[in-house]
């Protein structure tokens, strides 16, 4: 596979900027929760839950993944490098959020080239491999990221932290609520 080609700054497409917003969103929110957060808080697990820590991990990890994959043009998410240090350590998370952010600020409108997804999705078949596209990429980050930031704030606001009500909602359930 070859590298994807990425146009110059400037370029508008309305589409990928809310692709883009949405990303910027979630990452976001990872962030100002990072900020209240206590080291304990972060990795606490209680009736066999996932910390923060872990859900937070497999968040930033799957955008890892996916900015690997532009450079090959496959995106594996079963490549995840599962590093610990981020779900137990808030400098880390926190390093691993602000690179994932940058990226995101860095992708530019209009990447073209083959693009192709590789993943398991049943523990007794081989890995999947289909087309996919940078936009529909981004899509699924963020409708992932949003899945793991309510479960995040069930285990945050467990803990007694008062988190926006909007966190971890996805975007067409905010929008419904204002009407």
């Amino acid at each position: 596979m070859t590298s994807l080609n990425v146009l110059k700054p400037g370029d508008s497409d309305p589409q990928f900027q809310g692709l883009i917003l949405g990303c910027r969103h979630g990452i976001q929110q990872c962030t100002d929760l990072l900020q209240q957060l206590s080291e304990t808080s972060f990795t606490q697990t209680e009736n066999g839950s996932s910390s923060i820590g872990a859900h937070l991990r497999h968040v930033l990890e799957r955008y890892q993944c996916f900015f690997a994959g532009l450079q090959t043009g496959c995106v594996d998410y079963d490549g995840r490098k599962r590093d610990k240090s981020i779900e137990t350590n808030l400098e880390a998370a926190t390093f691993a959020l602000v690179s994932v952010a940058k990226r995101i600020d860095d992708l530019k409108a209009g990447a073209s080239g083959p693009l192709q997804v590789r993943e398991s999705v049943h523990h007794l078949s081989p890995q999947v491999l289909l087309d996919s596209s940078v936009n529909r990429e981004l899509m699924g980050l963020i409708t992932h990221t949003t899945h793991h930031l309510a479960i995040i704030a069930l285990l945050a606001r467990g803990q007694g932290y008062p988190l926006p009500d909007d966190f971890g909602k996805a975007p067409s359930t905010i929008l419904h609520e204002r009407c």
